[in-house]
């Protein structure tokens, strides 16, 4: 009898762990949201649009910020704009990079902290301007 009772309990045993769980424990860190590490630190995304239809089409850029600055790739490209972050939450970076003509050209990032899902800037090149509003991704 102690032997049967023994092979049933076992047999339960994984089906009531099972049932326990409402839901998949993991599921909050496999969702796919970033959750901000410190301050603004993380993966940020959002449209990149530019004032002028000459400037291109509106894409969708992609921040990323660490301990010590930031990465973005504004155009979904191989540009990157490096930069700096103070500590109110302002955004500021640049690169250059070679035209087609084989000038060299630059592009600015200045942005800010808005609120805390949300960051708003401008890139400057040229005569071309795009306003970016990223938000947690």
């Amino acid at each position: 009898m102690w032997r049967v009772t023994l092979v049933v309990a076992s047999a339960l045993s994984p089906a009531v762990f099972v049932e326990g769980c409402a839901g998949d424990l993991g599921e909050g860190l496999q969702s796919g949201h970033v959750l901000p590490l410190r301050g603004l630190q993380g993966r940020w995304v959002g449209p990149v649009t530019p004032s002028d239809p000459g400037c291109g089409n509106p894409t969708k850029g992609l921040l990323s910020i660490g301990p010590k600055g930031f990465g973005l790739d504004p155009f979904r490209s191989t540009l990157i704009i490096q930069g700096e972050v103070d500590e109110s939450g302002r955004l500021s970076g640049s690169t250059r990079r070679q035209g087609a003509d084989h000038k060299e050209l630059g592009i600015t990032f200045d942005g800010s902290a808005v609120a805390p899902d949300a960051i708003e800037g401008t890139l400057q090149s040229g005569r071309c301007r795009w306003t970016v509003l990223l938000h947690r991704g």
